[in-house]
């Protein structure tokens, strides 16, 4: 179990060191959508993966 002194410090470090980006899909419009993000492995990895290939496309 963290100790009270742990906590602190990473809720500091996720403060000072990270940005959280949330996005809300409708259950039935986009339903295809949500389907293939939940076939992902790992779909932070897979959405940083789309950006950055993004990102390289318009250099």
């Amino acid at each position: 179990m963290a100790t009270p002194a742990q906590t602190a410090a990473v809720a500091k470090y996720i403060k000072n060191h990270t940005r959280r980006f949330t996005i809300q899909f409708h259950k039935d419009n986009e339903a295809d959508v949500i389907e293939h993000l939940e076939a992902q492995e790992n779909v932070t990895q897979y959405i940083k993966g789309l950006i950055r290939a993004d990102m390289e496309a318009k250099k």
